[in-house]
Parts: structure tokens; sequence; C-alpha cells
């Protein structure tokens, strides 16, 4: 039996997590269940007029809409073609780094720069890079001999396309490439000597070695890079606006044209609710799949 004096020592770990607990309940849970509570309603914003309860009318609509299933693949393309690159440079970088013991905080320090620039001058920069007129990009093809005339990357849909995951992944590569140079200076040297002296070259040491001591910080770098990458707008919309043809309109400018523009706000809260579910069933099977075989090893123990 548990005495009232065991109960409360118990209990203290969480008298300390109470007041982030407060906080996090004003500044997330709050917002979803008004969100919630918003997506239900006919919103009117004029005075004197009372919302009407339309249930999930807005939910039915949304998934009829093709624009809104359109964003969705949308959304799917930008973050499955930057992902993948993003992961590759910023491996190929951190392994690099990891060989660098002299100034290695001042050549990381510098890789953190795109990370550091905020997103909306990165999309301007990227915007102005990717000119058909006068971009750096265009200029440097042309002196190159690669194309023969000015190419309107922003007004061609594979073409914009390309360009916003080009952007992207410059931005992502140094907050994943920083994970992984960590998650590399904790893997011990017993481990590659010991593979080194059971014969395994170096390819065998970074599929054998290196990449199950880096699963975990690979699992995260995904989750949070999934997250982020599929929760983007301001580069995007600085960049191409959604357009052109809606080719990159992906879902958060889509719910940003029907709450801000065409003052839906129902709408918009529903649609930025199914946003919300989807990554929350993202993130469950991502940390799922990420602790699958540690929950194996305990329930064998």
């Amino acid at each position: 039996m548990i005495t009232s004096g065991a109960w409360r020592k118990n209990l203290t770990p969480y008298y300390f997590l109470l007041p982030a607990l407060l906080v996090l309940a004003v500044v997330i849970l709050y917002p979803v269940f008004s969100n919630l509570i918003m997506s239900l309603y006919k919103v009117k914003l004029f005075r004197g007029a009372g919302d009407e309860f339309i249930g999930l009318t807005h939910y039915a609509k949304l998934f009829g809409s093709r624009t809104f299933v359109n964003s969705i693949w949308s959304s799917v393309r930008f973050t499955l073609y930057s992902l993948p690159v993003a992961f590759v440079l910023g491996l190929g970088m951190a392994l690099i780094f990891n060989e660098i013991k002299k100034y290695r905080p001042v050549f990381t320090g510098f890789l953190l720069i795109p990370w550091a620039i905020a997103p909306v001058v990165t999309g301007y920069m990227w915007r102005w890079l990717f000119h058909d007129s006068f971009g750096l990009v265009n200029h440097t093809l042309l002196g190159l001999g690669f194309i023969d005339a000015n190419v309107p990357w922003l007004a061609q849909p594979d073409a914009a396309m390309g360009a916003v995951v080009v952007a992207n992944v410059w931005r992502f590569m140094p907050y994943i490439t920083i994970m992984l140079l960590a998650g590399l200076q904790g893997v011990s040297a017993e481990l590659y000597e010991a593979a080194h002296v059971d014969g395994a070259n170096v390819f065998g040491r970074f599929f054998h070695v290196t990449l199950p001591q880096l699963k975990h910080v690979i699992g995260v770098v995904f989750l949070f890079a999934t997250i982020w990458m599929v929760n983007d707008f301001a580069l995007i919309f600085i960049m191409t606006e959604g357009g052109p043809a809606k080719a990159t309109q992906v879902v958060p400018i889509t719910v940003y044209r029907i709450a801000f523009e065409h003052l839906r706000l129902g709408k918009g809260a529903a649609a930025a609710l199914i946003l919300l579910l989807f990554l929350l069933a993202l993130s469950i099977v991502f940390i799922r799949m990420l602790f699958r075989e540690e929950r194996r090893s305990g329930d064998a123990n």
C-alpha cells in the first residue's frame, strides 16, 4: 500500500512540470480547441450576424475540392523531392566535417548561415536568383553554354517546383548536417576499430557501423524536417505565391487563401485542422517505428 508521503513524493516531478504544462495548454491546446469549434461553424464576420452551425460540412467540401486535394499532392511532392536530397547532402557534409579537427567550429558556424536566415529573406533571395531576366542562375548557365536563352524558372509549373525545392534544400541542409555531425561524434571509435579488425572496408564500416549508430538521429531529423517542410509557407509564397497554375500551392498556402483572402474562416480552420491531424498521425508512425526495436528488446527481457 502506498502511503500519503510516498504518493506526494511520486507527484513531486509533476509539480515542477505544471507551469510548463499550463503554458503549453494556453499556447497550444486552447488555439487547437478554438480552431476545432470554428471549423464546425459558418463564421460570419458582420457585426450582429450569428455564426451558423454546419457540422462537418467544411470537411466534406474540402475533400471534394480539387484545389485542396491538389495542394495536398503539391505538399507531398515538395517534401519528397526536398528531404532525400537535403539528407544525402547533409550526410555527406557531416561525414566531411567529422574528419576535420582544426577550425571545425568556424566551418560549422558558416554552414549555419542559411538555416539562420529568415525564410522570408531566403525566399526573396532565391526569387531574385531565379529571375528570368536578370537572375544569377540564368546568367551563369548562359555563360557556361548550358542554355541558349533565359529560362522563366518561376513561370513554368515543373521548373517552379524545382526552384522552390532547390531553395528548400539549401535552407535545410545545414540543420541536417549539424544534427548528423552531433550523432557522428557520439559514435565510439572502438566500433570502427573492431570493424576494421574484422576486415570491413570503408563502405562496410559506413553501412554496418555508422548508419546503425545514427538510426535514432536520422529518425528525429526525418520527423522534424518532414513537419517543417509540410508546414512551409513563407519560402514558397514569396517565391511563387503558389503558382504558376497552382503548381506550387501547398496546403499552408491553400489555408491562407481560404481563410484570409476568401474570408471563409470556418473552412480555413477545417483545412488547418486536417493538416494538423495528418502531421500528428505521421509523427506517431515515425515515433513507433523509431522505438520499435527498443520495445521488442524490452518485452523480451
